[in-house]
């Protein structure tokens, strides 16, 4: 089962084109794990809207907190990073606070190329790493990354490999070795791309693959196509709905409902489940990936019922 095979890793990073749902995906996933047992942390990279307020919850931070049982959220700025690692390296609190205050240190963590993607790595990579202070076990069997959109999301992932490059000695060289390292192990750490059927997030989903397998040697576990519209009619009743709708048929169903509009929604619907099963196999022609439809959820907004429905079909996966 995919789910098996995304849960046996300990980081799993999610991208994909942006407006295509990776944050519900994230949190959808983070509940699929929380029922095998596991005790999740979902991280996301500066969110305006963060996931646990879906669930209820107020805004978490640069702090994890506890949105669920089992279940912890981070939002991950990159200046407050970079603030904290001032703070761990500064002895005491007047110093730190007088260099995080500094023009200059501002104008640095503005101007230094690709420093702000490996900090929030290497906070990643602590994250991971983090022991209970007593019996030393892992404090999460599982960090889901909620990163950024496709173009942000791949100069994020590619920093390690150019600062380990550029940078052969020192602290920095070290850090981004190891941030690389973990990436590259496929026991430890794997890629869900995150698409919907539509041309363009199919398009970057499929160049995503190629790069970050082919240039950067992270594993990809699988295509996750988000909001697919599912049959609801038979072929039979699909085409009865096509045919009224071309002839222009008219007339009520029932207390205001016309049947012209029924017919429009109906063959909008056939629409856009013919186009998802188009995506579905371009997808699968183009990468040698498992791929798992998602269902479109008709709601106003993303509440927890939703994304119990995404968790369970992940889990059917």
């Amino acid at each position: 089962m995919l789910l098996d095979e995304l849960l046996r890793r300990r980081l799993v990073f999610l991208s994909g084109k942006g407006g295509v749902g990776k944050s519900t995906v994230g949190l959808a996933l983070a509940l699929a794990a929380r029922e095998r047992g596991k005790r999740v942390l979902l991280v996301e990279i500066d969110a305006p809207r963060e996931a646990a307020r879906v669930l209820g919850s107020g805004p978490s931070g640069l702090r994890e907190a506890e949105v669920a049982p089992g279940v912890f959220t981070v939002n991950l700025r990159p200046r407050d990073v970079m603030d904290e690692y001032v703070r761990h390296m500064v002895p005491t609190e007047m110093l730190s606070r007088r260099v995080i205050e500094s023009p200059i240190y501002a104008r640095f963590f503005a101007a230094a190329p690709g420093l702000p993607e490996l900090m929030l790595l290497g906070k990643i990579m602590k994250l991971e790493e983090a022991r209970d202070r007593w019996s030393r076990r892992p404090r999460y069997d599982l960090v889901i990354v909620d990163a950024p959109a496709t173009g942000h999301g791949l100069s994020l992932l590619r920093v390690p490999l150019a600062a380990s490059k550029a940078v052969p000695v020192g602290p920095i060289g070290h850090n981004a070795r190891r941030i690389l390292a973990l990436l590259r192990d496929a026991e430890r750490t794997t890629l869900a791309l995150v698409a919907i059927p539509e041309e363009m997030a199919v398009v970057e989903t499929i160049e995503f693959h190629e790069t970050a397998s082919d240039e950067l040697g992270i594993h990809v576990s699988a295509v996750l196509l988000n909001a697919c519209h599912e049959r609801r009619l038979d072929e039979a009743q699909e085409g009865v709905v096509l045919r009224l709708a071309a002839s222009g048929a008219d007339g009520t169903l029932g207390r205001g409902v016309r049947l012209r509009a029924a017919l429009l929604a109906g063959r909008r619907h056939v629409r856009r489940r013919k186009l998802t099963r188009f995506y579905q196999t371009r997808l699968r022609k183009a990468l040698s990936l498992p791929l798992v439809p998602l269902p479109y959820v008709f709601a106003e907004e993303m509440g927890e019922d939703a994304i119990r429905t995404l968790a369970e079909r992940l889990e059917a996966s």
